[in-house]
């Protein structure tokens, strides 16, 4: 039986060179030339400074109608967050804050809670607002939308913690 499966895998394997050579024989653009290299320099120079006009639609502001909305989202759950972690933490001793680096804030009460609340915050937006400012736009947005959904993860699990009780 070992050598039947043997000859399958051959066969198997002619079959996908035969089918995989094509490729390699196609005939592939030549690597640029020093005759284009003006060109493309040339190019550069008109990319580089094209100016950015916001009239354009190239570019748009911080603080527009979606980001408005995702810095809401964001400070809602932050706040959902503060005030379940604080919940959980007075339910008991054996509780923690999973966060290493939130831990010695939230350790200290609803002040240290509001500290680390406003760092994690500030932290989201400041990042996205530097994104944005260098002009990488989705990722601005994609650092606001993986800051939701961490905190959505959270206060998720702070609710669960808070039905099973």
């Amino acid at each position: 039986m070992r050598g039947k499966e043997k000859a399958l895998m051959k066969r198997y394997l002619y079959l996908m060179l035969l089918f995989a050579l094509p490729v390699f024989g196609e005939d592939m653009p030549d690597a640029p030339s020093l005759a284009y290299t003006p060109y493309i320099a040339q190019s550069s120079r008109a990319m580089a400074g094209a100016s950015r006009n916001p009239q354009d639609g190239s570019t748009h502001r911080f603080f527009d109608r979606g980001n408005k909305l995702r810095a809401g989202i964001l400070a809602g759950l932050v706040a959902a967050d503060g005030i379940s972690t604080q919940g959980i933490l007075r339910g008991g001793s054996r509780w923690r804050e999973m966060n290493p680096l939130a831990r010695p804030f939230v350790n200290q009460g609803a002040p240290g809670q509001l500290a680390a609340s406003v760092l994690g915050y500030g932290f989201s937006l400041g990042t996205s607002y530097l994104l944005h400012r260098t002009g990488h736009h989705k990722l601005e947005k994609l650092m606001l939308d993986a800051a939701i959904g961490v905190e959505a993860g959270t206060v998720s699990s702070n609710l669960i913690w808070y039905s099973t009780r």
